[in-house]
C-alpha cells in the first residue's frame, strides 16, 4: 500500500485552463511537504491522442509529483477528482485507493447560458461515487459553477467554499512602474476555441478594435478567428498559441481585454488571474464581478475603448488598478491560500518517505517484414528509451530477428505469408491466432506496431484485448494517391505515432490529410549522438588507413528495386578518386550476396551509424531512418532513392535534400551523372557546406518522446470504453482541440 497525501484523478490530458489550475495546485501542495500522486483517466472526451498536460508533466519529471499505477493500491488523506467529464464512464479497470476526504473539483458547469448541457451530472455523481468508494463532495470553481449546481432539482452535496484556482505571484510578477507605452497595448490569450471568443464581428471588434489609436496583441491564434475577423486589422498582432510563454505576453501589454461567447460560462477564467498577477489590469464582462470582485475593471462591449482611454489618460488610477489585481491574487489566490484550505481539510504533511517503485509493465513490440531495416530499427530505438519498469517484448515478421536479441530484448519471430508461399487470407488466418496467443501468454500493457500495412490478422487479434492500448508508429512521405485502403485502418488504433519528416514540406501522401489519431515526434533514431565512435575509434574499429579518405555505400537490400547498373557505375566512380577507400555495407535481410571487386570493403555492422564518423562521404538509399541518421548527423550524402511503387516517397525526400543544401541526390536512371556527382562530393570544399547545413537542422531524438508516450499509456486508466458513456457535443466540440 502507498500512503499519500492527495492523490488526484483526472484526464491529465487536458489542454486547458484545468490542467494549468491542477498543475499550480500540485505544486503549491508539494510546497507545503504534502506527497501527492496522479492516477491518469482516460476520458472520452478527448479523441486526440494529446500528451499530459506539459505543466503536469514537468512536475513529474521534476520528482515533485509521482504518476502512479492505477492498478496499484494507495491510501490517501484527500483524493480529488478533477472534472465531471472525467467521471463520465466507470474506468475498464478502476483504481485502488482508499481516501479519508473525497472531492470532485467541479470545473465546468453542468450546462451552457442557453441551457443546453455539457454532461450528465447524476451519471458523473454516480461513477464518481463508485470509483472514491463512497460520498463524494462537489468543490466548484467558482461562483457561476455553483450557482447552476446549486439550481438543479436534486443537486449533489457541495463543499462550504469554492475551489478557486491558484497561482504563484512571484513567478508571474512583471515591474510595470514605468508606466503605458504611448499607444494603448490591449491584449488577451487563451485556447484557440470558438467558445473563448465573441459571437460576431462587429462585436469582436468593438472589443479589440480595429483602430490605430490602439494595438491588439493576441496569442492563440486559430483558423475561425482569421473567419470571425476576415482579415485581421492591421493594427492586430496575433501568434499562435503557445508560440510564446504567457508571461512574455503578458508583459508586453498594458491590458488584458477578455470576453467570450455569450453561451459559454466561463467556470473560472485561469488566464485573467495569470493577467491579474503580472499587474496588467483585466477588463472583464460584468458577469466575473462575483470572482474577482473590485480588482477588475468591468465594461460593455461598447464601452471597452472609452474604459482603455480613461486608465490610459490617468497614470495614477491605472496604477491603483494594477494594484489592486495584484494585491487581490496574494490575498485570495495564492499557492498560500490553497496550502491553507488542504491543512484545513486534511491537517498537516505526513512523514516524508522515499517514492514507491512502480510494478513492471509490458510493451509488446511488433513490427512487418520490410524490404530494409526501418521497421524494427524504430521499434528498437523506441524500446531503448523506456523506463526501466517497462519490459519490452518483440515480435517481428523481419528476418533480422536476431538483431533484437542483440539489443537484449526477448524476440519471436513470426514469418511473412511470401516467405511461405501461402495466400494472404490463409496467412492472416493464422496471423490472428499467432497473435491472440502471445497477447495471452505475455499480456502486454502496451501494443506498438510499426509497419505499412497493419494487418487483418493484426487486428483482429488485438479487438481480443479492449483494455490494452494499441499504436501504430507509421512513417509519413507515402507516394502520391497510394494506401487508400490501409490508411483507415488507423481507427483500430488509439494512438498513430508519427515521427516527423525533415522533409515534410514535400509529402503529398494520405498521412498528411489523416490526423485525427496523430501524435507527431521529432525523427526516431536508434543512436544519440554520444553512441557515435570518434574519428579516429571508428577508423580503428574498421581497419581503416588513418591518412586515407573513406566512403561508405549503402544503397539497403535490393529485394525489391534494381540498383545493378548504378551500383557498378558508383563503384567505378569510386574507384577513379586517388587513395579513396570504399566500404560496401551488406544488408542483413537481402536476399543474395553482392560479387564486389575484390578492393571494396565488406561490412555487416548493425547498426553502422556507430561509424558515421569513420566516413568522409557516403552514399546512401534514402529510407526514413538512413535518411534522418546521416543528415540529423551532418554527414555529407549523396541519396540514391529506391523508387519501386511499394516503397515510401524517396524521391522527395532526397529531392528535399538536395534543394536544401543538405546532401545531394542521384537517380538509379542518372547514370551519366553518377562521375560528376561522385566527384563533387569528394570534395572536401563540399562536404563541409554540407555539413554547414545539415548542423543548422534542429531536432531532438523522437525515440524519447516516443517512449513518454507508452509510459502515459501504461499508467493510465481507461474510461473511454465503457457503455453508458455520455458525451455531449457541445462539451467535445469546445475541449477536443
Amino acid at each position: 500500500m502507498r500512503d499519500l497525501d492527495i492523490l488526484v484523478l483526472g484526464d491529465l490530458r487536458f489542454p486547458g485552463g484545468t490542467s494549468v489550475a491542477k498543475a499550480e495546485e500540485l505544486a503549491a501542495s508539494a510546497a507545503a511537504g504534502y506527497r501527492c500522486g496522479l492516477i491518469n483517466l482516460r476520458a472520452p472526451v478527448l479523441r486526440y491522442p494529446h500528451p499530459i498536460n506539459p505543466r503536469i508533466r514537468a512536475l513529474i519529471d521534476n520528482g515533485t509529483v509521482e504518476l502512479l499505477d492505477p492498478r496499484e493500491p494507495v491510501n490517501a488523506k484527500l483524493a480529488c477528482l478533477y472534472h465531471p467529464q472525467a467521471a463520465t464512464n466507470y474506468p475498464l479497470c478502476a483504481p485502488r485507493f482508499t481516501a479519508d476526504v473525497k472531492l470532485l473539483i467541479v470545473n465546468h458547469p453542468p450546462h451552457d447560458a442557453a441551457g443546453q448541457p455539457f454532461y450528465d451530472w447524476t451519471a458523473a455523481n454516480e461513477n464518481a461515487q463508485a470509483l472514491m468508494g463512497g460520498a463524494v463532495y462537489w468543490a466548484p470553481v467558482g461562483p457561476a459553477v455553483r450557482r447552476q449546481l446549486e439550481g438543479l432539482a436534486e443537486p449533489p452535496p457541495l463543499l462550504d467554499t469554492d475551489w478557486q484556482g491558484v497561482i504563484n505571484p512571484e513567478q508571474w510578477a512583471i515591474d510595470r512602474r514605468e508606466g503605458p507605452r504611448p499607444s494603448p497595448i490591449l491584449g488577451r490569450h487563451s485556447r484557440p476555441d470558438p467558445s473563448k471568443w465573441p459571437d460576431d464581428r462587429e462585436t469582436l471588434l468593438q472589443i479589440y478594435p480595429d483602430d490605430p489609436e490602439f494595438v491588439v496583441r493576441i496569442l492563440g491564434d486559430g483558423s475561425f478567428l482569421r473567419e470571425l475577423a476576415a482579415p485581421y486589422p492591421p493594427n492586430w498582432q496575433v501568434w499562435a498559441f503557445n508560440a510564446r510563454s504567457p508571461r512574455d505576453f503578458l508583459a508586453q501589454i498594458d491590458y488584458f481585454v477578455y470576453f467570450h461567447h455569450s453561451r459559454w460560462v466561463e467556470a473560472f477564467g485561469f488566464t485573467i488571474l495569470e493577467a491579474m498577477a503580472s499587474g496588467a489590469p483585466p477588463i472583464l464582462p460584468h458577469h466575473f464581478r462575483p470572482l474577482f470582485g473590485d480588482a477588475a475593471t468591468y465594461a460593455k462591449p461598447r464601452e471597452v475603448r472609452d474604459v482603455i482611454r480613461t486608465l490610459h489618460d490617468n497614470p495614477a488610477l491605472r496604477q491603483e488598478r494594477s494594484t489592486a489585481a495584484v494585491d487581490e491574487v496574494h490575498s485570495r489566490f495564492s499557492h498560500a491560500v490553497h496550502q491553507s484550505r488542504i491543512k484545513a481539510l486534511i491537517g498537516a504533511p505526513r512523514k516524508s518517505s522515499r517514492p514507491t517503485p512502480r510494478g513492471k509493465r509490458r510493451a509488446l513490440f511488433i513490427s512487418s517484414n520490410g524490404v530494409g531495416m526501418g521497421h524494427l530499427t524504430r521499434l528498437l530505438a523506441i524500446a531503448r528509451r523506456c523506463s526501466p519498469e517497462i519490459e519490452p517484448i518483440f515480435i517481428t515478421m523481419s528476418r533480422a530477428a536476431g538483431l533484437v536479441a542483440d539489443f537484449g530484448f526477448p524476440v519471436e519471430f513470426i514469418p511473412y505469408h511470401g516467405y511461405l508461399k501461402c495466400s494472404m487470407a490463409d496467412w492472416n488466418h493464422h496471423l490472428r491466432r499467432d497473435i491472440s496467443e502471445r497477447l495471452a501468454f505475455y499480456r502486454p500493457d502496451v501494443v506498438v506496431f510499426d509497419g505499412n500495412v497493419p494487418y487483418s490478422g493484426l487486428l483482429n487479434a488485438l479487438r481480443s484485448m479492449p483494455e490494452c492500448p494499441t499504436v501504430w508508429c507509421r512513417r509519413a512521405m507515402w507516394t502520391p494517391n497510394s494506401g487508400k485502403d490501409h490508411v483507415v485502418r488507423e481507427r483500430a488504433f488509439d494512438v498513430v505515432l508519427e515521427p516527423r519528416e525533415i522533409a515534410a514540406a514535400y509529402d503529398q501522401g494520405l498521412t498528411t490529410k489523416y490526423r485525427g489519431r496523430t501524435r507527431q515526434v521529432d525523427p526516431i533514431q536508434l543512436l544519440d549522438p554520444a553512441d557515435l565512435l570518434a574519428k579516429e575509434a571508428a577508423r580503428e574499429a574498421l581497419g581503416f588507413e588513418m591518412g586515407k579518405p573513406a566512403a561508405l555505400v549503402q544503397l539497403g537490400s535490393g529485394n525489391n528495386y534494381d540498383l545493378s547498373e548504378i551500383r557498378q557505375l558508383i563503384l567505378q566512380a569510386c574507384r577513379a578518386i586517388a587513395d579513396l577507400q570504399v566500404v560496401w555495407l551488406d544488408s542483413a535481410i537481402a536476399d543474395n550476396a553482392l560479387d564486389l571487386p575484390e578492393w571494396v570493403q565488406r561490412i555487416k555492422g548493425y547498426p553502422i551509424a556507430k561509424h558515421f564518423n569513420a566516413f568522409d562521404f557516403v552514399i546512401s538509399a534514402a529510407g526514413y531512418n538512413s535518411f534522418h541518421e546521416l543528415v540529423l548527423n551532418g554527414v555529407p550524402t549523396v541519396f540514391v532513392p529506391n523508387e519501386h511503387p511499394m516503397m515510401d516517397d524517396q524521391l522527395a525526400r532526397a529531392t528535399y535534400a538536395e534543394v536544401h543544401g543538405l546532401a545531394l541526390r542521384l537517380r538509379a536512371n542518372e547514370r551519366y551523372r553518377v562521375m560528376e556527382t561522385v566527384q563533387r562530393i569528394s570534395d572536401p570544399a563540399e562536404q563541409e557546406l554540407l555539413r554547414e547545413r545539415c548542423a543548422g537542422l534542429d531536432a531532438d531524438n523522437g525515440a524519447y518522446e516516443a517512449a513518454q508516450l507508452l509510459e502515459e499509456l501504461v499508467y493510465t486508466a481507461r474510461a473511454d470504453l465503457d457503455a453508458p458513456a455520455v458525451v455531449i457535443p457541445a462539451l467535445r466540440n469546445t475541449l477536443d482541440r
